[in-house]
């Protein structure tokens, strides 16, 4: 009944759930339940080497419900409310379009769907019910209600999980329904170039959002549905190089949550705190994690020498071929907005003004380090070695029928347009950082170490205890003075979804009312029904 296989997509996806589920493991939890965590990995392991439908929806919804186990042990209930009927509309979605296509094509197995036995009147109907399980689970706007919620009261550790891996089934369902179940030649550009807007403005919004949070983790909740709507963009083109681009950020926005969700976790563990406004000034404390930290939010922004710049690189390059100028302006700007996030994640932890005592801090476990480690061992080989990155794609794009990239070396790393030498971007940035840090240990400052956090004298203000001066709390809110930020900060889709979650109680409520009729009043019903039957028939 079901049937799997090895491909080298799978291979991919695979990899990167072991390394996030190997390394967490490590961290010790009192609140993880093992056997739900271990039906979880299985389920990853089901969908992501299912070679026909069936066992790709039974893996998928094994996936959904051991994660609202997961989340239940910490959540609120309006937040797993809100997760159940997310994920369930996704799987219905998601069944919806397997039986349309079955019935047509007559068989589950990959390999053996022919979808041009599938008729015209239904493809477009089966694209958006696809779209629409793909935007839920990857948290594409407006479907991403869930999503932040759900990062924030989750286990901590859980959160990394979500984000890394959870958050990729969608990625993954895209390319093997659309690239190698229909097939391209089926599809309708139109519908993927709104796909495609519809994830840079995901980005956009969800990037601006996250410069507004007061908590840690809705800023990582909101940042990662920020890269999550670049990866959708690009695999929107349906073009190798897009499939290449997404593909690559995939893996490394991977990395770049496992670190950032481990560190704050990190942050949360020692301190007991979640909020920019109730720390500050933990570099010296705690260096090695402020080090780490800096390193993932290097990679998030997209900046050389690490591996987050190739797959930027190569995102922007594939927009480039498929001659996107809107596109590509629109995600720049949101790459480059996305520094504010990043500043504000490591001024408001490590560097800000710190906002209380330091009584009750607890030692950090050695388990928290080894996540965060790996994951920067990993982006900093990435960005000496760019094509590295490039090896199990190519695999990938050769079983999709797309053509492979080419490199000579893997430090460099190349496109059409431009190309790269990662170990000469790393010597070179080193060199500059080294001479940075002789010339500032080397000038002595006259700076004088602020006695708390109100004493900025020398700044002409008269502070009070109202005013939170944490600089790492208060940025971005200057923001809204922009008007197109102003309503990106001032709208959420918090009142649509509400509106609907009240026709669906009103109409439950009315359902409820004709089931608890009494007896009389149902065989009215039932004489009434046979009534308008008997009529329609003498008709």
């Amino acid at each position: 009944m079901f049937n799997f296989a090895m491909t080298p997509l799978g291979n991919l996806f695979f990899g990167l759930t072991l390394i996030v589920f190997a390394s967490l493991l490590l961290i010790k939890n009192e609140r993880r339940d093992l056997p739900l965590y271990v039906l979880l990995f299985a389920s990853l392991g089901v969908i992501f080497y299912a070679s026909d439908l069936i066992t790709l929806f039974v893996g998928w919804e094994i996936m959904s419900w051991s994660s609202y186990f997961i989340i239940a042990k910490s959540a609120r209930i309006e937040t797993l409310q809100k997760y159940i009927i997310f994920n369930l509309a996704a799987g219905f979605a998601l069944l919806g379009a397997i039986v349309l296509i079955v019935a047509f094509a007559g068989t589950t197995l990959y390999g053996e769907i022919d979808f041009g036995k599938v008729p015209e009147a239904l493809h477009v109907p089966i694209t958006l019910l696809l779209f629409v399980t793909i935007a839920i689970k990857s948290g594409i706007m407006p479907f991403h209600y869930w999503v932040v919620d759900t990062y924030e009261e989750s286990d901590h550790i859980f959160s990394a999980i979500l984000s890394a891996i959870i958050s990729k089934a969608g990625i993954f369902l895209f390319i093997v329904i659309f690239s190698q179940i229909i097939g391209y030649r089926y599809l309708h550009g139109s519908l993927f170039d709104v796909l495609a807007w519809l994830g840079v403005i995901t980005s956009i919004a969800a990037t601006f959002k996250a410069i507004s949070q007061e908590e840690f983790k809705r800023l990582l909740a909101y940042s990662s549905i920020a890269q999550i709507g670049y990866i959708v963009t690009v695999l929107a083109l349906l073009e190798g190089s897009g499939i290449e681009a997404g593909l690559y950020h995939t893996i490394i926005h991977t990395l770049v949550k496992l670190l950032l969700f481990v560190n704050i976790a990190s942050i949360i563990y020692i301190t007991g705190k979640t909020k920019f406004s109730q720390l500050g000034n933990l570099l010296y404390d705690y260096p090695i994690l402020f080090v780490l930290l800096l390193i993932g939010i290097i990679a998030l922004a997209g900046m050389p020498p690490l591996g987050g710049f190739n797959s930027k690189f190569l995102i922007y390059t594939a927009l480039l071929e498929e001659k996107k100028a809107l596109l590509l302006v629109a995600v720049m700007f949101s790459s480059a907005s996305a520094f504010l996030y990043c500043y504000k994640l490591i001024y408001g932890i490590y560097l800000g003004q710190a906002s209380g005592d330091k009584e009750g801090y607890r030692e950090l476990p050695v388990g928290f380090y080894i996540p965060q480690f790996i994951a920067a061992i990993i982006l900093v080989v990435l960005g000496i070695l760019p094509s590295l990155g490039i090896v199990p794609l190519n695999p990938i794009l050769d079983s999709l029928g797309f053509e492979v990239s080419s490199y000579g070396s893997l430090f460099e790393l190349h496109t059409a347009f431009a190309s790269f030498n990662g170990g000469v971007l790393m010597g070179l940035f080193g060199v500059v950082f080294a001479l940075i840090l002789w010339l500032v240990t080397s000038v002595k400052s006259k700076a004088v170490m602020a006695r708390d956090r109100y004493d900025i004298s020398y700044c002409g203000e008269t502070p009070d205890p109202q005013n939170n001066l944490h600089y790492g709390y208060g940025i971005g809110e200057e923001l809204r003075r922009i008007s197109f930020i102003g309503v990106i900060l001032a709208n959420s889709t918090a009142a649509y979804w509400e509106h609907i979650s009240k026709l669906s109680s009103d109409s439950s409520l009315m359902l409820k009312k004709l089931y608890s009729l009494g007896t009389q009043y149902v065989g009215l019903f039932v004489l009434l029904f046979f009534t308008i039957l008997l009529f329609l028939g003498v008709r």
